[in-house]
C-alpha cells in the first residue's frame, strides 16, 4: 500500500520540480515582484502544499 501512494505522488513530485525550474529560469531575467513570477510562484506553493497534505495523510494512515 505505501509503495502504491508513492506511485500516486509521483507526478504531482515531477509537477514541483518542473514548476520549481521554470522559476529559477524566469527569476534569472525577471524582478521577484514581477507579477509572472509572483503568480508562478503561487501555484508552486499550491502544489508543494498539496504534497504535504497527502504526506501527512500517508503518514497517518500509516499510523494507524
Amino acid at each position: 500500500m505505501a509503495y502504491d501512494a508513492y506511485r500516486n505522488e509521483e507526478p504531482l513530485y515531477s509537477m514541483i520540480e518542473r514548476l520549481r525550474q521554470e522559476l529559477l529560469k524566469i527569476t534569472e531575467h525577471k524582478s521577484f515582484c514581477d507579477r509572472d513570477v509572483v503568480e508562478l510562484s503561487q501555484r508552486l506553493d499550491t502544489y508543494i502544499v498539496l504534497a504535504q497534505r497527502q504526506k501527512l495523510e500517508r503518514s497517518e494512515i500509516m499510523a494507524n
